[in-house]
Parts: structure tokens; sequence; C-alpha cells
């Protein structure tokens, strides 16, 4: 499939632009946009610019608040509840993190829980922006019913993604972001848009079945990876971003896609650590890097080129990604071209991947 490559910068203020046009406030409107474009640099295209025609819609049906009134409650040395007002997700989750990062930067620890608030998009977009900063952190977000508990045929927890993020001195972050589900939501929605199966296992259908059908994956149920353990942390992510949050848990938050009967009220958690809380930054990075080191000497297996460390290629792709522009379909061009106006205009592509 032939895709037209964009400046990372110019579909940057495309999107930041576009938001502000919506209503948003500029810094609110930037901090989506930041989220959406990370996304795509690190490889994350499903959590990218692919979702702003859906995050337009539920703004312009009125179920965000485009100037919400944030504000911090249960305020202690290390900790905060977030009430963000239901804002849009980047904006409470950003709004959290900076606020954990100043924590930990005078206390060692950082931590908040967030309520009231949306679909904040990729996880590691807020744990690769504290590691980069020096921090270690860890963000956690349950989503609408999609997937099955281990043993059952029926919805009821999100695909929860979490992730973590350390700094690993010269080399780019060590970053897991990964959802409790085989596969993310958001690739079987890809691969009904482009008309591809998808591998056995990832879901079943709406009777309960196997399947390879997009579609039917959609109107069905996700599985958990690993079974049981992937249910586990699952339910995890669940207790600790949606019940300790105070937001809706367990079947209650509302499909930020499909469901326009309210706001979604989804939860967040995170987790900011200082490394000098607990060693030297420069023990630490050594330290990191000599893991890394260790990783990357490692005989590659049959069929693999290299090993990889978690975020190296998100790393890598990145970096081929702010020089070349970011690769977008043409569905997703048309999708963003629609909402362009005279005063937003979508910009012209600098090439073809």
């Amino acid at each position: 499939m032939t895709r037209a490559r964009y400046d990372v910068e110019a579909l940057s203020r495309f999107v930041a632009r576009l938001f502000a046009g919506e209503g948003l406030p500029e810094d609110h409107a930037a901090m989506v946009a930041d989220a959406l474009l990370t996304a795509n640099l690190r490889g994350v295209d499903t959590h990218g610019v692919v979702r702003v025609p859906a995050y337009v819609k539920r703004l312009r049906a009125g179920l965000l608040n485009k100037k919400p009134r944030m504000r911090e409650a249960n305020p202690m040395p290390v900790s905060f509840v977030l009430d963000a007002d239901n804002a849009m997700g980047p904006v409470g989750a950003f709004t959290a993190i900076e606020a954990c990062m100043s924590r930990a930067a005078e206390f060692g620890v950082g931590a908040s829980t967030v309520r009231h608030s949306n679909h904040f998009g990729a996880a590691s977009v807020y744990t690769v922006h504290a590691a980069r900063r020096g921090f270690i952190a860890v963000a956690m977000s349950p989503g609408a019913r999609t997937l099955a508990p281990h043993g059952s045929r029926a919805p009821l927890l999100g695909t929860n993604p979490f992730a973590v993020a350390a700094p690993a001195g010269q080399n780019p972050p060590w970053s897991l972001d990964m959802a409790a589900s085989v596969a993310a939501r958001g690739h079987i929605r890809v691969a009904a848009q482009e008309g591809r199966s998808i591998p056995e296992g990832w879901a079943l259908d709406e009777k309960g079945r196997p399947t390879t059908d997009p579609e039917a994956a959609l109107n069905g149920v996700m599985l958990p990876f690993g079974g049981p353990k992937g249910s586990g942390l699952a339910m995890m992510v669940d207790i600790l971003a949606g019940v300790l949050a105070g937001s809706a848990f367990t079947g209650d938050i509302r499909d930020w896609v499909k469901d326009f009967t309210g706001p979604s009220d989804v939860g967040h958690f995170f987790l900011v650590v200082k490394v000098e809380a607990f060693m030297p930054a420069a023990e630490f990075a050594d330290r990191m890097e000599t893991a890394i080191l260790r990783t990357k000497a490692l005989p590659p297996a049959e069929g693999a080129a290299e090993v990889f460390y978690p975020g190296e290629r998100s790393g890598r792709m990145e970096q081929e990604r702010r020089q070349n522009g970011i690769p977008l379909s043409g569905k997703a061009i048309g999708a963003l071209a629609e909402l362009a106006t005279t005063d937003c205009p979508f910009p012209e592509p600098v090439g073809e991947r």
C-alpha cells in the first residue's frame, strides 16, 4: 500500500490548530497534538493522528470538556488525585505526569490517579516523556469492555494498556508498552479498514468462536495474552487506574468510538521515580548501558537479524520519521483532509513510501 509522508512539525501544527479551532485552549491543543504525533513517530500508528476524527466527533457531540477546571484532591507530599473534569485524555495525562515528576524531583517518588478523564492514547507517550527527563515512569489506563477474562466468552475488561520506561544512558529510553490482550484493538480496526484478516487467537466472534475476520472480532471479544496472566494484568490496571482512581471500572467505561450517550469517565494511574533517590544518575546510566550491551551481544535466534531491547526499534523509527516524515494511508489522509479549513489547511506531503 502506497503511503504519503508528512513533515512532523507541519502535521503537528495542523493537528494543534485543528483542535484549537474546535475550542480547546492552545496549550491543551498542543498537548493533544504532542500525544498523537509522538505515537506516530514511535510507530504506534493505531494511536496517532488516525484518532483525530473520532476525538473531533466527541468534541462536537459535547462529550468532552473543552475548557476543564482540573484540580488536585487528597494532596500528600508524594501523591495526589487529579480530577480532570472530563478533559481530553492527553490533557489530563500530561498534567498529572508533570506534577508527578515535580514531586519525584523533590521527594524521590511521585504518584497520581486521574479521574473523570478520557482516552489518553499510547501509554508510552507519557512514560518516555518522563524517561527523557531522567525519571523511571509507569502509566496505565483501563478501557471499555472488549476483553473476555480468562475462561469467559463475554467481555468485561478493556485491553487495559500499561507502560514502563527508564532512561538508558546514551541509548534511546528502555520502553515497554503493551496491552493485556493478545493484540491491541487498534490493530484489528486497521485490518478491517484495509480488508486484511487477523491471526487466529486474537479474538472470538459474538458467538464465542475463534475468528480471523476483523469485523467479526470487533463485534466479538478480545482475548488476553497468556490466558490467566493477561487477564490478571488487565484486572491490575482496572484496580489501580479505575477502582482506586474513583473513575469508571470493570465494564462501566463507555466506548469512546461507539458510545455517545455520555462521557467515557476514564481513569489513569502514574508512578514516577527519581533515579537519584536510589543511586547516582551516572551510575544508573552505566548499569543500563551494560545491561543493554549484554542483551545486544546475544546471538540472534533463527529468523532474527538482531536482538532488540524494548524501546530500541521505536527509538530508531522516531529518528527515521523525524528525518523522512510520518507515513499516512490514503484513508487516514482523506479523513484528516475533510477536517481541514481555510484557516487550518492540511499540509502537503513531502514524499511517498
